[in-house]
Order: structure tokens, then sequence, then C-alpha cells
């Protein structure tokens, strides 16, 4: 599974770092300031990386971490999706702000 992990970091990484002209993102409505691009990329990169490592903690034969009981679920996988939940909600106020900035900005 983790065979090509590095070769598809470094491909990904490679398509993140192209130089933009643009001054925001722009993905129709949803625009925010370039200065928030790394640390929305970074809170997104965060979320996935913990949502793949708490996928492989689960034990065997459970879909979700609610159906996982209280008593089997380890510390390391209450601190990978509690990291999730967090960076999901961190990057979606980043967001939300970056638009609110942005909309700032352009009055």
């Amino acid at each position: 599974m983790f065979r090509f992990s590095k070769t598809a970091s470094l491909l990904l990484f490679s398509f993140v770092s192209f130089p933009q002209a643009a001054y925001a993102a722009s993905f129709g409505f949803v625009r925010w300031p370039d200065y928030l691009d790394l640390p929305i990329l970074g809170a997104w990169l965060m979320a996935g990386v913990s949502f793949v490592f708490a996928k492989t903690l689960l034990p065997k034969g459970k879909k979700d971490f609610v159906s996982v009981p209280k008593e089997e679920r380890s510390v390391l996988l209450k601190v990978s999706v509690y990291l999730m939940a967090v960076s999901v909600v961190i990057g979606l106020g980043m967001i939300f702000l970056g638009m609110g900035l942005q909309r700032a900005a352009e009055w």
C-alpha cells in the first residue's frame, strides 16, 4: 500500500509548488487571499493524513469510528480522529474567514 508513497508525495508537492500569478484562489464565489493558500492546504493535508492513519488503525471488520466499541478504541485511534476533525474545522474556518477578507479587500 505504501510502496509508491514517496513518489506520489513528491509528485503532489511538485504540482503544489508551481508559481501562481493569481492574487487570490478563485473557485467561483469561493475566493480567499493568496497568503491563506499554504495554511489551508496544510490543514487539508493534515486531515487527509490523519484520515488514512485512522482508517489503518480501525479493527478488522469495522467500517467507521462510531462502530468501534469504546473499550476497543486505542489512544492513537482517538488522537487521529480528533486531529482529523480539528484540522477539517480549522481548514473550513480559514476558507470562510478568507472569503470574508477577500470580499472586504474588494470593496
